[in-house]
């Protein structure tokens, strides 16, 4: 019989600061879609106490085991632990200000020790302990017995505990857990600790930065639930996986892998697998076979045939079609092992040359109008509710695709990109400087195989990028070239880019461009250039002026700032709408899409967000980055080439419609309203294209300012896109002292701040 049992509690997201980050609510289920038919789950996520191990002699003390007492004297074991009040990084719950201060630090100077008492549930006599995230490494205990050592923080783990489980009395479960500092730099890099630092933890939201990441935050923390699972002698040995093979409108072949266990000797089942359409409901594809379960480790492979499949695209290309796949395996005298795993079709190809990085979706180029993803420092600190808004934020922006930078997102951000069909490249945890010893490609290969396990039935993902920045050489030496293997093994269905920035390697064939920013000099050095495919690009700047108050030390800092906002957010509107421009106007000749970094702030300092961390826009002055998106990034735009004067219009669509005849539009003037010029031509603009409308040359005279409007029309009169450029002609310099000057107690840019 099936035990259930729900509570669904409505989340609220994030107070407004000083007061301490808190999500009030969890959804926590006992019995979710997708979860096993014939297994009851309990709870863990409740009631647990931590206390933090300053010495680290916690294991020579024994405080894993249950009846240890150490509250005498000389014994810095506290003899009540702390409770909390849920599972979350443990900055979240306990530090006053969680994103900048360097009282922080000591949450990584020593480990933590978490326990929960639970009593066991009747019938268990099989049972699997789950943590579904752990932040970084741990070591888990039941009543006093090591269960085993756990290192990474995103991907689950679980043991086996149904010997272990006591009656009559209740359980203890302690997990030590830890996330240090690294300490070591390469050779001559001290002085230089924020690309010098050898990061030995697969963890790229992990000291990142002085420049990124505020100096002392560095998550740590049980952070996702923990669940009993009792179940019959077989069970999931891992996550079924759903690839498509291949796939066109006529039929696809969908190949199904379930990992199974069987906990006793051989035995003859039948397994049912049924694809459903979510679009209608209807089946599109069934099966019904027996099979034999060795005793072990078992994976069950199937291939259906799909006819007339909805084939999963972007939602500027097309429906975000996903099916679902019902798995049953059937014994006799046992309640059926039930799994329902959500997915699409679709097929996705990576042409690399050294002229090209294109993406194919479904066998068709798209253009992905990109930008960075990463919503809060502290994952945990994110809910279903937050996501959904930046999704849709990011849909109304123009992008169709979000780049997960250097990290791991929660469960439910993919499942919202699958249903509103935005793209993603999602990165591993490798940045700039590590080691490349055996030892450590070994735990990278291993980390980066249960990323791809956990994630791959995502249709929304196009694509693995397994290094970050990570050097010349790292793309020929160690873990790089053992990172794309794994990839092609584990998911043969994808592209994989080894070393995003790295252009001219074969097996990535990316871009980073911070010319106007962090790479000095103009945004204007940029013309003339081009891009196969750009995967950073942007410029820092700070909240508006109302919300950085809402921080009285951040706004205190910035105080000589914060009158001139509007000019830091007008230098971002002008970089980023001079960059979405110059790539497009390029479209497939070579640039195949860009990712703008980033879309939203991940903490309430300064950064590259077009949003700030409450979810509130850049927009003071001219409109800050995001009037840059709506005039520049959307699926139809028109467009100006120029520099020091107007070189020509451009028309682009990138929907797979074919809008036929439209009409292009210009209208020049000088700030006082004299026309300089003015014209309309027609022109053909059919699906996925790029039109040159026509050439636009005056004289510009420099101590005037220009006003340039364009506007492109069907032939019906509906407008299909408008652009505007407010004295384009005169471009700002980069911001007195970005990005050079920082406070590091804060984590956060000064500009031109206390300078005398």
């Amino acid at each position: 019989m099936l035990f259930c049992e729900l509570a669904v509690v409505r989340s609220t997201g994030p107070e407004v600061y000083p007061t301490p980050y808190r999500l009030h609510s969890l959804v926590l289920a006992l019995c979710l879609p997708g979860w096993l038919a014939s297994a009851q789950q309990v709870d863990l996520g409740h009631n647990w106490r931590v206390t933090q191990d300053v010495h680290d002699i916690g294991e020579k003390a024994q405080w894993f085991n249950p009846d240890t007492r150490d509250a005498r004297v000389g014994q810095p074991l506290s003899d009540a632990w702390q409770p909390i009040p849920r599972l979350a990084h443990l900055q979240l719950l306990l530090a006053a200000q969680p994103y900048f201060g360097r009282e922080l630090r000591s949450f990584n100077d020593a480990p933590w020790w978490y326990r929960v008492d639970f009593p066991t549930p009747a019938g268990a006599a099989r049972a699997t302990l789950r943590f579904e995230g752990v932040d970084y490494y741990g070591k888990v205990w039941l009543n006093g017995n090591l269960l085993g050592s756990h290192e990474g923080y995103a991907e689950p783990f679980e043991y086996q505990v149904g010997g272990l489980l006591v009656h009559g009395r209740s359980n203890a479960l302690i997990v030590k857990v830890w996330s240090p500092w690294d300490r070591e730099t390469t050779p001559g890099g001290e002085t230089d600790w924020v690309y010098n630092v050898i990061r030995r933890m697969l963890k790229g939201t992990y000291e990142h930065a002085d420049t990124f990441v505020q100096r002392d935050v560095n998550p740590v923390g049980i952070w996702r639930p923990v669940k009993l699972i009792l179940h019959d002698d077989v069970r999931e040995g891992g996550e079924p996986w759903l690839g498509t093979t291949s796939a066109d409108a006529a039929s696809a072949t969908v190949a199904v892998s379930w990992p199974l266990q069987n906990d006793a000797g051989p035995q003859a089942a039948n397994l049912s697998v049924r694809i459903v359409s979510l679009t209608d409901g209807k089946v599109a594809a069934k099966s019904s076979e027996p099979v034999s379960l060795a005793a072990g480790a078992n994976s069950i492979e199937r291939h259906l045939t799909v006819d007339a499949p909805r084939l999963w695209s972007t939602w500027d290309r097309g429906a975000p079609a996903l099916y679902r796949a019902d798995l049953e395996l059937a014994r006799a005298g046992e309640a059926p092992l039930r799994r329902q795993v959500t997915f699409g079709i679709r097929t996705v190809e990576l042409h690399r040359a050294a002229n090209e990085t294109r993406f194919f979706l479904n066998g068709k180029p798209i253009y992905l109008r990109g930008t960075t993803y990463w919503p809060d420092v502290y994952i945990s600190g994110m809910d279903r509710a937050r996501y959904q808004r930046d999704v849709a934020a990011a849909m109304r922006a123009g992008f169709n695709a979000f780049r997960i930078h250097v990290h791991t997102e929660n469960p439910e951000f993919y499942e919202i990109c699958d249903r509103l069909g935005m793209a993603v490249l999602q990165d591993f945890d490798l940045n700039w400087n590590f080691p490349q010893d055996a030892e450590f490609t070994a735990r990278a290969v291993r980390l980066f195989g249960a990323t791809i396990r956990q994630l791959r039935n995502h249709p929304s993902i196009l694509a693995w990028i397994a290094m970050n920045e990570a050097g010349k050489d790292a793309s020929t030496v160690r873990p790089g070239p053992q990172l794309v293997a794994e990839a092609k093994s584990l998911d043969p269905t994808r592209p994989t880019i080894r070393n995003s920035s790295a252009g001219d390697d074969p097996e990535s064939g990316d871009g980073h461009d911070y010319r106007g920013s962090l790479g000095g000099g103009k945004y204007t050095d940029i013309s003339g250039t081009s891009e196969k495919l750009a995967t950073e690009f942007g410029v820092d700047a700070p909240p508006p002026a109302t919300r950085l108050s809402l921080v009285p030390v951040l706004a205190e800092r910035l105080k000589d700032v914060l009158p001139r906002v509007a000019e830091l957010h007008d230098y971002q509107y002008r970089l980023l709408k001079y960059y979405v421009e110059h790539y497009r106007i390029q479209k497939y000749a070579p640039n195949a899409g860009y990712f703008q970094f980033m879309f939203i702030d991940f903490c309430p300092q300064s950064f590259y967000g077009i949003y700030d961390y409450w979810g509130a826009p850049k927009v003071e002055g001219l409109g800050g980055g995001l009037r840059a998106m709506l005039e520049s990034n959307q699926p139809v735009g028109v467009f100006m080439e120029y520099k020091d004067a107007p070189v020509a219009i451009h028309a682009v669509n990138d929907t797979s419609a074919d809008l036929g005849e439209v009409t292009a539009s210009w209208h020049v003037t000088l700030a006082g309203g004299d026309l300089v010029a003015e014209g309309t031509r027609a022109i053909p603009l059919g699906p996925d294209s790029h039109v040159r409308v026509t050439d636009l040359s005056f004289t510009v005279t420099p101590n005037q300012t220009y006003h340039v409007t364009l506007n492109l029309e069907s032939k019906d009169g509906k407008l299909l896109s408008h652009n505007e450029y407010v004295d384009p002609f005169h471009h700002p310099q980069r911001p007195e002292g970005f990005p050079e000057r920082m406070d590091h107690e804060l984590g956060m840019r000064l500009w031109w701040a206390g300078r005398q």
